[in-house]
């Protein structure tokens, strides 16, 4: 008997079988899609059959709504078993939080509020979010009392 086969038959018995499968699934988002989709989208959590995938836009979302079933074949392959049963795509702007291939952290928000002296374009979403945070901010200062 192989360790990788004990280790299977040990995590089902203790209930975490489902957490390493969502781990393998996660930490190979990138083989699993490759690296053009793992830029604008990734895995958010898998519970009950249902893969939820996080786009940063929604182009990236239809594109992906489309490859849906080509995502949940090769999930599956990765784990050995059928574990996604349907993939459910959702979007929004600032892209993926995190590459968990490589634990880098891509906030493009936390990037720009970092930085004061990016100056984001008017067609830039997260450079508008900055600009829009900052104006509030500055809009509290000069805010007059309560009468």
């Amino acid at each position: 008997m192989r360790l990788k086969d004990v280790l299977r038959t040990e995590g089902h018995r203790l209930g975490i079988d489902a957490a390493v499968e969502t781990g393998a699934i996660f930490s190979r988002w990138r083989h699993i899609v490759g690296d053009g989709v793992a830029a604008h989208a990734g895995p958010t959590s898998l519970r009950e059959g249902v893969l939820r995938v996080r786009a940063d836009s929604p182009v990236w979302a239809t594109e992906i709504s489309y490859l849906a079933p080509e995502i949940q074949r090769r999930a599956n392959e990765e784990v050995g078993r059928t574990v996604v049963q349907e993939v459910r795509v959702w979007w929004a702007p600032g892209g993926t939080d995190s590459d968990p291939s490589t634990g880098q952290n891509r906030d493009k928000a936390q990037t720009l509020s970092s930085n004061s002296r990016v100056r984001a374009r008017k067609d830039d979403p997260v450079g508008a979010l900055e600009r829009a945070r900052q104006a509030w901010r500055q809009r509290g200062r000069r805010a007059p009392g309560p009468p």
